[in-house]
């Protein structure tokens, strides 16, 4: 998929979007990003969601809007009109009537999708089952947090608690950066000498249940079971056949400096080839991206991004750095309710289009607390 259009499905009007190695939306609450993203992994993996319905009892009787309250959540069957909302994948119309009436083999999941909503997913510490849910709550999240239960079930052995973090998981400097900035030092380990498994912090030997952890914890532990589950070890580059990896709002919960480790995950997705799109309420993503696209502008060396980021020149790094500079390309939208999804990917903090110079708002405060500051030095002759 290299270009979605799309007219009248939700809070969108009209979008038409070229991806990038990875892609950010902006723009305001219920302005339907979550509603793109989920429309795009039902585009890629309608199949995959069907069957996996039907698995686990889920039935809509050949009825559209059963089908959407039961994929997009209760109370989302209006979003979609047969009459007006058009959606066209590569130029070729993607009909979600024909697409739900098909029969044939399972085809493998191509986009992973990790939720806004993903704090949800663990229950007294472990992640709950697809069916644990209410029959109205989003797909993504159900599936989420099964695909999260059936990774910890399979991925650690008998007499093996250590969670996060593992010598064979991740790079060193990925995993040294998340340890240091965002767990303290802590391991993510299994305990299992209750009646019931649980994710638990260990703190220098004390353990920290569910609910002790800090709010940036809570929201960030499902994010990295995700993530470990999409960074095999070995020669594995990716999981299986999963090509995309959607990640909604990835800085709920976190220190601007913690988050910026994220970037650089988020870069080593890049890396390892897979297709990112991120929605976001944070400057910092379009903030580095910008930096990006002016240092590739300037002829300027890889290692600056190394400066950026705040990691050491290693193997690894220098490697992540040339290739984001040299092999990936970047995209950014803005979203505002009822009005059509802009292109702002220039990012450019001069131009005369307020949705491009403040970065579908995310600036404007800063720009206006700027202002208003020049303004009162000005009048006080300062």
């Amino acid at each position: 998929m290299k270009n979605l259009k799309l007219t009248s499905l939700g809070q969108i009007p009209e979008a038409d979007i070229t991806f990038g190695d990875l892609t950010v939306f902006v723009g305001e609450q219920a302005s339907g990003k979550s509603i793109l993203l989920q429309l795009m992994k039902l585009i890629l993996d309608a199949d995959d969601i069907t069957q996996t319905l039907k698995k686990h009892g889920f039935d809509w009787h050949d009825e559209l809007n059963n089908f959407l309250s039961l994929y997009f959540g209760e109370g989302m069957d209006g979003i979609w009109d047969n009459a007006s909302t058009k959606i066209t994948v590569d130029d070729e119309r993607f009909e979600l009537d024909k697409v739900l009436s098909r029969k044939g083999k399972k085809k493998a999941e191509s986009l992973f999708l990790i939720p806004a909503q993903r704090v949800m997913t663990l229950k007294d510490g472990w992640p709950r089952a697809f069916t644990d849910y209410a029959i109205g709550d989003p797909y993504v999240v159900k599936q989420f947090s099964e695909h999260l239960r059936l990774f910890l079930e399979t991925s650690l052995g008998i007499s093996e608690d250590v969670i996060f973090p593992k010598a064979h998981r991740m790079n060193k400097t990925i995993r040294d950066a998340i340890g240091g900035s965002i767990f303290g030092g802590a391991q993510v380990k299994l305990d299992r000498s209750g009646l019931r498994k649980r994710i638990i912090l260990d703190v220098e030997g004390n353990q920290l249940p569910f609910m002790v952890w800090s709010t940036g914890q809570r929201e960030f532990v499902p994010l990295l079971l995700g993530l470990d589950r999409l960074m095999p070890s070995g020669s594995a580059r990716k999981k299986n056949r999963v090509n995309w990896v959607v990640i909604e709002e990835p800085e709920m919960g976190l220190h601007p400096q913690s988050f910026s480790v994220l970037l650089i995950v988020l870069f080593e997705l890049l890396r390892r080839d897979y297709k990112v799109l991120v929605s976001t309420h944070s400057s910092q993503i379009p903030e580095l991206i910008w930096a990006i696209q002016l240092l590739i502008k300037w002829n300027a060396s890889s290692t600056r991004l190394l400066k950026l980021l705040d990691l050491n020149a290693t193997r690894f790094s220098m490697k992540l750095a040339k290739t984001v500079f040299e092999e990936k390309a970047f995209k950014t939208y803005y979203m505002s309710p009822h009005n059509a999804v802009k292109d702002i990917s220039t990012l450019d903090a001069e131009d005369p289009d307020k949705a491009i110079s403040d970065w579908g708002g995310l600036t404007l405060f800063s720009t206006n607390v700027a202002d208003v500051i020049s303004e009162a030095m000005w009048e006080a002759n300062l």
